[in-house]
């Protein structure tokens, strides 16, 4: 197991540090998630968290009522940007910094928890998860 993601689509993902956590609200609040609707999925070892960081953008372009800019045009851009950080490596601390400045910009910003819930997934990938985006820790610890 590599992971497990609380809350549905757009929960974040827990490190296996974590997989201690009580599933109550305060719990889960602290390390930056949500309850949500309560679900839970498991993911094996074999799981691309690049492509699930890439996989909420998606969701939410998908889903966006397209109301308000850091929704509708962010999750696109979202997508993209994961996009060029796995077809290259080596502009990766750049690009993961570009991701999360739009992943800021989609918590202040977006006017329903559609937009704003949309960075817990992909900021938790790429905390927990950075070598899946080639970055190294030195790389994150510079983030």
């Amino acid at each position: 197991m590599k992971t497990v993601q609380i809350g549905g689509p757009l929960g974040a993902y827990l490190p296996d540090a974590s997989l201690d956590t009580p599933m109550d609200y305060e719990a889960l609040a602290a390390q930056g998630n949500v309850l949500g609707h309560g679900g839970l999925v498991v993911f094996d070892d074999t799981v691309d968290m690049a492509e699930q960081a890439r996989y909420a953008m998606e969701f939410c372009a998908l889903e966006s009522c397209g109301k308000c800019t850091p929704c509708r045009i962010g999750s696109t851009r979202g997508m993209e940007v994961i996009r060029r950080l796995q077809d290259h490596p080596e502009e990766a601390l750049a690009h993961s910094q570009l991701l999360r400045d739009l992943c800021q910009t989609l918590l202040d910003g977006s006017l329903c928890a559609m937009g704003g819930m949309t960075p817990y997934p992909v900021l938790s990938a790429l905390n927990h998860f950075p070598e899946d985006f080639h970055l190294h820790s030195a790389d994150t610890l510079a983030a």
